[in-house]
């Protein structure tokens, strides 16, 4: 019996697995972008957090996580290694990721406040600047205040109200200043302008802290006077700028 051509018949069986094989590789290097983002987002947020994977990580800053032996072929055809090129630390990738979170929780914030105002009707007497470190709500005296009071007028608790909602879903610091303008003020409950835009910023802090339950550790009530004014002193319309609550959240 003629058993000479049976390589073949194996051959074959071996050639069917090879091409098998690679159409799996070539099947699992196909990435859903989206699926795949969504599913790195899932990780990022499960080590930033304070459960236990996060704490091994947290605990294991500084150490290298990743080594990759990159090979890169220039314009010259030759083949370039690069072992430190993708070396990161877990430190690097959670200080980036919690950024990353932060900046988006402000951004959403940010762009509740703005539909807050507007839905208010106050956007002629209420600026929303954004800075690098601090998002700065300006308000009017007159959204707040009568003239030349620290009582919270009733429109203005409904607008602290509105606004405070906002103000609580983030986890920085809160600065409340007040500010008046040059204009002196001599009353038995307010000697200067300084007892005046103090007692305005306070009321502030306590009405976010009462009525909207936002952490007083997070608050800081400040009273400038008429000693940092946007405007000019001179005109009625610079000094009625001047006479403002600033609420400043850190980033």
């Amino acid at each position: 019996m003629d058993f000479g051509g049976n390589w073949l018949t194996t051959y074959s069986d071996l050639v069917t697995n090879l091409l098998c094989f690679f159409v799996m590789l070539f099947s699992m290097s196909v990435i859903d972008a989206q699926k795949f983002e969504t599913f790195s987002r899932s990780i990022r947020n499960t080590f930033i957090k304070s459960g236990s994977a996060g704490t091994i990580l947290y605990h294991n800053m500084g150490k290298k996580i990743l080594t990759v032996n990159f090979i890169n072929p220039d314009d010259t055809g030759k083949k370039i290694v690069d072992n430190e090129r993708y070396i990161q630390t877990a430190e690097g990738i959670i200080l980036d990721d919690r950024e990353r979170i932060r900046e988006e929780k402000f951004e959403k914030a940010k762009e509740q406040l703005k539909q807050d105002i507007s839905e208010l009707g106050i956007s002629n007497q209420v600026d929303l600047i954004e800075e690098k470190e601090y998002i700065l709500i300006r308000l009017n005296e007159k959204v707040l205040f009568k003239p030349g009071s620290a009582e919270i007028l009733e429109d203005g608790k409904n607008t602290l109200k509105t606004l405070g909602e906002s103000l609580k879903a983030l986890d920085g610091e809160i600065i409340v200043e007040g500010h008046t303008d040059t204009v002196p003020i001599n009353t038995p409950l307010f000697p200067t302008n300084w007892e005046l835009s103090t007692r305005r910023a306070t009321n502030v802090v306590i009405y976010l802290v009462n009525e909207i339950g936002i952490a007083p550790s997070r608050l800081t009530a400040a009273g400038c006077g008429e000693y940092r004014p946007i405007a000019d002193n001179n005109t009625a319309e610079g000094r009625s700028k001047n006479r403002r609550i600033e609420i400043k959240v850190m980033k």
